[in-house]
C-alpha cells in the first residue's frame, strides 16, 4: 500500500507565487493594451467607432427649373418618397416582406438590392423610388424589424402649359448601372436622376445642382437616432441653376397642334442671333411619362411604333429639300459669276441630257432670269446652272459641295441639343462608291433643284433661310438664353460658337430676297401670305417651296421662309413627310407660326383649321 507525500507549506507557497504571478502578468498585459489603446492608438479607434455608429446621408438638391423667353414656367420638381437600403445592416431574407408592403414584384425588389449590394456593403442606396404614400407608411410602420431601411424624399419633374416639347427638353431617368461607371468620379450614385435626352442631358451639369450630405448616427439596426454633433459636419445641397430657354411656349404650343396626325419637324429662329424660337418634331410624346414606371402601353408607343416618337425629326431627319434649295443654287451661281441678274435662260418644258428629258415644273417658261426662275421654281433653269458652261464658268461638285458646307448642310450645327444629323451633301468620293462602275451629269444634274442623293434637316432648312434674310451670316442656333443661379441670381449666358459671315456680295442677296418676296406674293406660296386683319397690318413673307419626290410613298412637303420680308426677324424651315405639294401644308405652317409669332395670336382660323385636317400619308417604305 502506497502513501501520497504530504503536501508542504513550502510547495503551497511556491504554488501561490506562480498563480499570483501569472494574474499580475495577464494584469500587465491587460494593462498595457489597454493604455495602447487610450492613449496611443485613441485616434484610430476613435474613428473606427465612430464609424460603425456615424452614417453619411446623400441630400439630393432640387433640379434645375427651365423656363421659356417670356417667363413662363415650362418645368420645375416635386416631391417623391423613396426607401433606401443599407445592405450591412439589411437582411435579405426580409426582401419579400418589403416587396409585398411596397405593392412591387419581388424579384423587382430582389433585383435592385443585389445590383447595390454588388456594389457596396457599406454604402446606403436608394431600394424603391417614387414610392406611394399608402406603402411608403406601410413601410415606416414595419421599419422595426426591417434591419437596415430607410426613408428620403426626393424630385421628379414636374410639366406645365400646353407646349409639350418633348424633344427640346428631353426627358431625366434614373442613372443606369452604365451611366454610373462613367459618372460615378463626379459624385453620382445609384439612385440619382440624369437628364438622358435634349436640353436635360446638354446641361446636365447646370441643372443637377450641387449634392448636399448629413451626418447621422445610427443605431444597430441601421435606424437613425440623432444628428451627428448637431450637424456641424453637414453640407447643405444646392439647387441647380434656372434655364430661361429662347423658345416662345405660345409658337410652341400651335406648331405641336398644326402636326398631329403628321411626321415631321419645323424650326424658327431669329435671324439676327439664331435664338430658336420653335422647334417641333412629330409624332412626339408625354414626358410625365418618364417620370415613374413605364407602364407597358407607353413602352410599345415609344419603342415599337414605326412613327419612332423618340426620333427627333427636326435634327435628325433628312429628306432631298425639293425646290426650296434653288434659292441656295442661285446665290453659288451669283457670287461665282455663273450667272447674273441679267443672264437669262430658255425653258422649253424640259431639260435633255443623255437622251433623258429632265421635266420642268409648270410647263416651258421661255428666256427667264434668275428672280423670275425662283418666282415660278422653273426647274430647267437650275439644271442647266447646275450642268452647263455659261458665261463662260461652269458648276462642279466640289464648288457645290464647298458652298453647302458653308450654309451648314452637310455638317453638324453648334447646336445645344445632342441629338442631331449632319444630313448628306455628296462628293465624287460618294458618287464613286455608290456607281462604281461610273458616273457622270445624269447623275448629279437633280442636285440644281434639290432632288437626288442629298439630304437636309429641317433646322439645317431655317438656318439656310435665315441667312438669306440677314444678309449672308450663318447664325448659331441655340435654345438656352440665360442661366441663373436661384441662390444668388446670378445670370451667366451660355458661350456659342461665333456666328460666320459668308463671302457673298449684298446685291446678290437681294437678287434672292427679291425672287424670294416673288414665291409669296404671286408664285407657288400665295398660301403663305398674312395679310391684313383688324387693327394689324399684313405681313410680307419671303419663301419658297418644294416637293421633296419619294420613291417609297407620298411627296414630303418642304418650305423656307422669312420675315417681315423688309426687315426680317424670324427664319423657318418646315418638312412634312408624305404630305404633297410644299404650298398645301408646309407653306401654310409655316405662315401661321410667323403670324403667331409677330402678331402674338392668330386671325386665320380658317388656315388653321385646314392644316390640322391635313395629315401624312403612311410611307410605303415604313
Amino acid at each position: 500500500m502506497k502513501f501520497k507525500p504530504a503536501v508542504t507549506k513550502e510547495d503551497t507557497r511556491l504554488r501561490l507565487r506562480i498563480f499570483s504571478g501569472v494574474v499580475m502578468f495577464v494584469m500587465a498585459v491587460l494593462s498595457l493594451r489597454l493604455a495602447q489603446m487610450q492613449l496611443v492608438d485613441r485616434e484610430r479607434y476613435t474613428v473606427e467607432a465612430e464609424g460603425n455608429a456615424v452614417e453619411e446621408k446623400l441630400i439630393r438638391p432640387a433640379r434645375g427649373y427651365i423656363l421659356d423667353r417670356n417667363g413662363e414656367l415650362l418645368v420645375d420638381n416635386e416631391t417623391t418618397l423613396s426607401v433606401t437600403v443599407s445592405p450591412r445592416y439589411f437582411d435579405e431574407a426580409d426582401v419579400p416582406e418589403v416587396a409585398e408592403l411596397a405593392g412591387l414584384p419581388e424579384a423587382s425588389v430582389r433585383r435592385r438590392y443585389e445590383e447595390i449590394r454588388a456594389r457596396s456593403r457599406y454604402q446606403t442606396d436608394v431600394l424603391l423610388s417614387d414610392v406611394s404614400f399608402p406603402a411608403f407608411a406601410r413601410l415606416q410602420e414595419a421599419q422595426y424589424r426591417l434591419r437596415g431601411i430607410g426613408f428620403e424624399e426626393g424630385q421628379r419633374r414636374r410639366y406645365h402649359g400646353e407646349a409639350r416639347l418633348s424633344h427640346a427638353l428631353g426627358y431625366v431617368r434614373e442613372i443606369s448601372p452604365d451611366q454610373l461607371a462613367e459618372m460615378q468620379e463626379e459624385g453620382y450614385r445609384m439612385g440619382d436622376m440624369v437628364g438622358i435626352t435634349g436640353i436635360e442631358r446638354e446641361y446636365e451639369t447646370v441643372l443637377r445642382g450641387r449634392v448636399g450630405r448629413k451626418y447621422v448616427l445610427v443605431n444597430v439596426h441601421g435606424m437613425e437616432v440623432q444628428p451627428y454633433e448637431d450637424g456641424a459636419y453637414d453640407v447643405q445641397p444646392e439647387s441647380g441653376f434656372e434655364l430661361h430657354l429662347t423658345i416662345d411656349a405660345k409658337v410652341q404650343a400651335l406648331a405641336e397642334s398644326l402636326f398631329v396626325n403628321k411626321r415631321g419637324g419645323a424650326v424658327m429662329m431669329d435671324v439676327r442671333d439664331g435664338a430658336i424660337i420653335s422647334m417641333v418634331s412629330a409624332p412626339d410624346y408625354d414626358l410625365s411619362e418618364w417620370r415613374g414606371r413605364l407602364s407597358q402601353e407607353f413602352v410599345d408607343y415609344v419603342y415599337r411604333n414605326p412613327d419612332r416618337p423618340l426620333f427627333v425629326r427636326a435634327t435628325q431627319s433628312y429628306q432631298p429639300p425639293g425646290s426650296s434649295w434653288k434659292p441656295f443654287m442661285a446665290l453659288m451661281a451669283l457670287q461665282e459669276g455663273i450667272l447674273t441678274e441679267e443672264t437669262t435662260l430658255y425653258c422649253g418644258g424640259g431639260y435633255l441630257l443623255g437622251g433623258r428629258l429632265f421635266r420642268c415644273h409648270g410647263g416651258a417658261h421661255g428666256s427667264i432670269s434668275v428672280v423670275t426662275a425662283i418666282q415660278r421654281s422653273c426647274n430647267t433653269f437650275f439644271f442647266r446652272v447646275m450642268n452647263d458652261t455659261i458665261n463662260g464658268k461652269r458648276m462642279n461638285l466640289d464648288t457645290f459641295g464647298t458652298w453647302a458646307r458653308r450654309f451648314g448642310f452637310g455638317t453638324l450645327a453648334p447646336i445645344d441639343i445632342p441629338e442631331q444629323h449632319p444630313g448628306l451633301i455628296p462628293d465624287s468620293a460618294y458618287y464613286d462608291n455608290l456607281y462604281p462602275n461610273g458616273w457622270g451629269p445624269g447623275y448629279t444634274v437633280n442636285l440644281g433643284i434639290g432632288q437626288g442623293n442629298m439630304g437636309v434637316t429641317p433646322l439645317q432648312l431655317a438656318r439656310y433661310a435665315a441667312v438669306v434674310a440677314n444678309g449672308g451670316t450663318l447664325v448659331t442656333p441655340h435654345l438656352v438664353k440665360e442661366q441663373i443661379d436661384p441662390a444668388t441670381g446670378e445670370l451667366r449666358e451660355p458661350v456659342f460658337r461665333r456666328q460666320r459671315d459668308l463671302p457673298i456680295d449684298p446685291e446678290n442677296i437681294a437678287i434672292v430676297q427679291r425672287g424670294m418676296e416673288l414665291v409669296v406674293e404671286a408664285g407657288t406660296a400665295r398660301r403663305a401670305q398674312i395679310p391684313q386683319a383688324g387693327d394689324y397690318p399684313a405681313i410680307r413673307v419671303a419663301g419658297k417651296t418644294g416637293t421633296s419626290e419619294n420613291p417609297r410613298g407620298a411627296d414630303h412637303s418642304v418650305f423656307i421662309a422669312y420675315a417681315p420680308a423688309e426687315n426680317p426677324v424670324v427664319a423657318v424651315g418646315v418638312l412634312v413627310e408624305n404630305a404633297g405639294f410644299g404650298s398645301t401644308t408646309a407653306a401654310p405652317i409655316a405662315s401661321l407660326l410667323i403670324e403667331q409669332y409677330l402678331r402674338g395670336e392668330i386671325m386665320r382660323s380658317h388656315v388653321v383649321s385646314a392644316v390640322r385636317a391635313r395629315s401624312s400619308a403612311r410611307d410605303r417604305g415604313a
